[in-house]
């Protein structure tokens, strides 16, 4: 993916620089939403069924979406204005639920935004 440079420490105050739209960190923690829509594609192939029945793939969902999550919130806000139609906010508020409130996960919900909401994410994280 092209980014241009980020500003020379020369060019910049003293302070450390803000992190250009395309910085490196942020670049990684995009690469890594996208591998884990890619990774939560695949168990949602396998149907509904099977993550309903099989406690494993409803917690490697829960914990493709806690990753989706964090690097969501790690982002640059630059970098997440590029992407103005994800619902960014969403993403993070589902992390906190399902890392903090575990005992308040819906099933239900887990599945759609897994299998409705992940892949129109994947698809604007790829439009860039």
């Amino acid at each position: 993916m092209w980014c241009p440079s980020a500003p020379s420490k020369s060019a910049t105050s003293e302070s450390e620089p803000k992190p250009s739209p395309c910085d490196p960190v942020d670049e990684e923690r995009l690469l890594d939403i996208r591998d884990a829509c890619d990774e939560l594609a695949g168990f949602v192939a396998l149907g509904r069924d099977q993550f309903d029945s099989d406690r494993a793939i409803a917690l490697a969902v829960e914990r493709l979406l806690e990753i989706i999550g964090e690097a969501a919130n790690a982002l640059d806000d630059t970098t997440r204005e590029q992407f103005s139609g994800v619902p960014w906010r969403d993403r993070t508020r589902l992390r906190i639920v399902l890392a903090h409130h575990y005992h308040r996960i819906d099933a239900d919900q887990v599945w759609t935004i897994a299998s409705d909401e992940v892949p129109f994410l994947a698809v604007a994280l790829r439009s860039r």
